[in-house]
């Protein structure tokens, strides 16, 4: 089911767009995974998770006001649309090729797909109804600049890796992966709204039962007052 309000043509139509590439490089591989490909195929699912949180007809398509974390909840489903694309290319390629690493394609993945759900989650917090354009391209500007340059040779963990280097990298994705979950569960969180100052408690004080107006039809007696003071006037 797609959650309502879900931008439709933006996640689907990026969706497809890394369906067709991943498409591709099952048919054109080889004896070995086109993984510089097949990483281009998942840029544009790591942009369609960042749109999944773009609502600014929430209000309209709600029947009833919903909070933020209950909203974003729902819109997290749509992620499901580009994770299945990417598992079901991995699984084809690993089919056609079987010394794909499947295990650190699929979590490698998810952490991209978290990340920019986290960034678009995070930009919402700050104040931008519809985040997925900004997070989009931060994340997939940041991917294409991962495959196309080298890391420094200090960093610890191959953020995308070739022959070797996968126990590191999986490594790197899982925690990423665990970070941005957090970060979505913490920027979803609604604002506390506060009592102006001067402005009464909606409740009503337990103390209050003490003393009471008189009873309507009552013949204008006040009800029993069950203070102590009352009863040490009648001793």
């Amino acid at each position: 089911m797609i959650p309502q309000g879900l931008d439709r043509a933006v996640v689907g139509g990026t969706s497809a767009l890394g369906a067709v590439i991943l498409t591709a490089c099952v048919v054109l591989a080889g004896d070995h995974p086109p993984l510089l490909f097949l990483r281009l195929g998942l840029v544009p699912l790591a942009a369609a998770a960042a749109f999944v949180l773009d609502d600014p007809a929430a209000p309209a398509v709600d029947a009833v006001p919903r909070t933020r974390r209950r909203r974003t909840a729902d819109r997290t489903v749509g992620v499901a649309l580009p994770l299945g694309v990417w598992a079901t290319g991995v699984g084809a390629l690993e089919l056609r090729v079987p010394a794909t690493a499947a295990a650190g394609l699929l979590v490698e993945g998810a952490g991209a797909l978290a990340v920019g759900l986290a960034l678009a989650a995070l930009l919402r917090w700050a104040g931008r109804a519809e985040p997925g354009e900004i997070a989009a391209s931060a994340v997939g500007g940041t991917m294409l600049a991962l495959l196309v340059f080298d890391l420094p040779s200090w960093w610890p963990a191959p953020v995308f890796p070739g022959d070797d280097g996968w126990a590191a990298s999986t490594a790197l994705w899982g925690g990423l992966t665990l970070t941005a979950a957090v970060l979505v569960a913490l920027t979803s969180a609604d604002a506390w709204r506060r009592i102006p100052v001067g402005r009464r408690p909606a409740h009503v004080p337990w103390p209050s039962w003490r003393r009471r107006d008189p009873e309507p039809g009552g013949g204008g007696r006040p009800s029993p007052d069950w203070s102590r003071s009352s009863w040490a006037s009648r001793r």
